[in-house]
């Protein structure tokens, strides 16, 4: 999964790996890591929806999975990107 948006002049990415759960933003060559496989509440967790964030050059990031109640692992789940409250990227995805 990948959602690509700008901030300013700066070109991230938000990647995740719906295997392993691995979560990152790639900030001009350079990986943040949002969520580590290694992790346990990477793969087990009650709530719909996972919100991680992280500050680049003085914006505050936020990106939102909200994943369906019933059956999430064979129904779409969406993916929000936020960039100082404001909606950058959407995406539907499995």
């Amino acid at each position: 999964m990948r959602i690509e948006f700008t901030l300013g002049e700066t070109p991230i990415e938000f990647r995740r790996d719906w295997f392993t759960g691995r979560a990152e933003l790639l900030v001009g060559g350079h990986v943040v890591p949002l969520q580590s496989p290694f992790d346990p509440r990477t793969h087990f967790s009650f709530a719909l929806t996972r919100i991680w964030r992280h500050r680049i050059a003085g914006h505050e990031v936020v990106i939102e999975k909200t994943r369906p109640r019933l059956v999430a692992g064979f129904r779409s789940q969406v993916y929000r990107v936020l960039v100082d409250g404001e909606v950058a990227a959407e995406r539907d995805w499995y």
